[in-house]
């Protein structure tokens, strides 16, 4: 069964689902109506003097609280049966190429001076992140971030890990219902923000732990309830104002650290229910793989599970919230100094637990990325995992396209970068494919070092790094050409290039319509310099132009290097694109067609 078929059958049991959980929830409505009138009815013949009992009061009351529980489950299931709908909805969307603009888009994880994120479209409306993201938490979003835009400064990952990645992501690859689960439990972007606030106050440690506060909390609970009761039998508040006035200067005391716990408390509730529900979920993935295994021992700790520990602190935080809100509880939990106990145990947890919570979301963040992954390799099957090699340094695919492209629209080449040939020196028509088969190398190289499949149907590569000049932005408010713009751009290339060669991947760089901000003398000087500078360093990569004379770069190299090109025809008054790559340089250009076509006398 594919993957569209899969899912269009999720969808309509969910939405049958969701019909049925209508169809109760209107019923539930009516009946809560109907106890509520009985209710009033037989209030007022047990009022009237009729000679009812009062019992008969309990009848209605208790149906009414019944429908109400019963109402609110009803409630719950149809908010998820409406969660999986939008979920199956945005899948279908995806394989029908009508993805983009939908969902997280990464933007927030943009460095406009990254070697390539803003190159090959990696963050952003209708990015490689937008269509992969399915991680519902800040965690999850953010791994998944430097897992496809690593910083410069922080290195690749070794290829054992990335080979753990993809295996694992094998393993993930059914697991249907635990990604529907997971997006039921979906947040708002309101609630990532909280989230990462809460992770921060969970790591710091309280300031409720001395035994001391413990101590004067028992004690001044006990007088507390003493002088209550003393009150209520003697008639005399005496001894309870006195007890309560030194409850205030108790509060006054640990006034900053009760601040602390109640600015949070608030969003903690929900926060921390939520983050349960998502790790009592990625405990239960199963499958036998060494890296799931790895993430899921990250959550145990002394034998207990993550899920649980943190449960214990989201009842804490509940009864806590409950002792300032709920005004049937509030004045008893202040003056038995029930809130300070459970303000004193947050903060325990805290300095218990707190050193363990980094680890557990960086587990959760790397699951779920791998979860997205594995998401990614189930709506695509055609698309391969690529082999990784040490002993040379390559980059040979067949059958490459771009993933975000529609697989209708996306037509495959072949490339091959090797020790036979380092250089692709790509010339070509306008729109004619020369920038998405640059991308195409760049965003499946970068699937590759990710762990992700790619859309390819072989891929052998090297450890690369992408170096990317494509998209260059020039500011008037900085002074910035656009030239001088693209030479910023090439001199980050080359410099990555040129850092020192231990333990470093190879550079693979990609240059758009190479220095086309000058005229053409300075234009073959400066591409000659900067290709030969890179191919110096080991690098290799595609150079792009619409200046055939660059061609003739390739003849005076002593590196092995190729020219390639792409064309357009004319049928039937038509400019038409095949967009596949040929040896040599192209015959023809098109801009003059192109101007005529628009009406431009020319």
């Amino acid at each position: 069964m594919t993957a569209h078929t899969e899912y269009e059958n999720r969808l309509e049991a969910r939405q049958r689902s969701y019909d049925q959980l209508c169809r109760k929830d209107d019923h539930a409505v009516s009946f809560r109506t109907a106890v509520f009138l009985v209710g009033i009815l037989v209030a007022w013949v047990v009022l009237g003097g009729w000679g009812v009992p009062w019992q008969f009061l309990l009848i209605p009351v208790g149906l009414f609280l019944g429908a109400l529980f019963y109402h609110e489950s009803v409630k719950r299931k149809q908010r998820s049966a409406k969660l999986a709908i939008d979920y199956y909805q945005r899948c279908l969307q995806r394989l029908d190429g009508k993805w983009s603009g939908i969902g997280p888009d990464g933007g927030e994880f943009l460095d406009p001076l990254h070697h390539y994120a803003g190159d090959l479209d990696i963050f952003g409306i209708g990015s490689l992140f937008q269509l992969l993201n399915s991680p519902i938490t800040p965690s999850g979003a953010k791994t998944l971030a430097n897992w496809l835009a690593p910083a410069s400064d922080q290195g690749m990952p070794s290829g054992e890990a990335v080979i753990n990645r993809q295996n694992a992501v094998r393993t993930l690859r059914d697991q249907l219902d635990l990604r529907e689960r997971l997006a039921v439990i979906g947040p708002t972007k309101q609630s990532q923000l909280d989230a990462r606030e809460l992770q921060k106050w969970l790591k710091n440690p309280g300031g409720l732990t001395a035994p001391w506060i413990r101590v004067v909390g028992v004690l001044l609970g006990a007088a507390g309830i003493s002088a209550l009761g003393y009150w209520f039998f003697s008639g005399s508040p005496s001894a309870l104002i006195l007890v309560v006035f030194v409850q205030m200067g108790f509060f006054y005391r640990l006034r900053e650290p009760l601040k602390a716990i109640k600015e949070h408390s608030e969003h903690a509730v929900i926060e921390l229910h939520r983050i349960v529900q998502v790790i009592a979920e990625l405990e239960t993935v199963t499958g036998d793989d060494p890296e799931i295994d790895r993430l899921r021992s990250e959550w145990i700790e002394n034998g207990t599970k993550a899920s649980d520990t943190i449960h214990q602190l989201e009842r804490t935080v509940s009864q806590f919230e409950n002792t300032r809100r709920n005004v049937f509880i509030a004045p008893l939990a202040f003056i038995s100094m029930a809130g300070m106990h459970y303000a004193s145990a947050i903060d325990r947890w805290r300095n218990t637990h707190g050193r363990h919570v980094d680890r557990w979301f960086q587990a959760v963040g790397e699951l779920e990325a791998l979860l997205a992954f594995s998401q990614f390799h189930y709506e695509n099957p055609t698309y391969c995992f690529p082999t990784l090699i040490n002993e040379a340094t390559r980059f040979i695919a067949k059958g490459l396209s771009h993933p975000l492209l529609p697989g209708v629209s996306a037509i495959a080449n072949d490339v091959e970068l090797s020790e036979n040939c380092r250089l692709l020196l790509v010339s070509g028509s306008n729109m004619s494919g020369k920038s998405t088969l640059l991308r195409s190398v760049g965003i499946n190289t970068v699937l590759s070092w990710a762990g992700a499949p790619v859309c390819a149907r072989e891929l052998e590569l090297s450890r690369l790094q992408v170096a990317a000049a494509m998209r260059m932005q020039d500011s008037l408010q900085a002074g910035t050409s656009h030239f001088f713009a693209e030479l910023k751009r090439i001199q980050l290339v080359v410099e990555l290039a040129q850092r020192p060669a231990e333990n470093e991947p190879t550079v693979l760089f990609l240059l758009d319509e190479i220095l086309h901000g000058t005229n053409s003398h300075d234009r073959l000087v400066g591409a000659r310099g900067v290709i030969e500078s890179l191919l110096k360093t080991g690098a290799l990569g595609l150079v792009t132009t619409h200046d055939l004379a660059l061609s003739e770069i390739v003849k005076d190299l002593d590196t092995p290097s190729q020219n390639v090109h792409f064309r357009d025809e004319w049928i039937n008054g038509k400019m038409t694109f095949d967009y596949q790559m040929r040896e040599g340089v192209v015959p023809k250009s098109n801009a003059l067609s192109l101007m005529r076509l628009l009406g431009l006398d020319v």
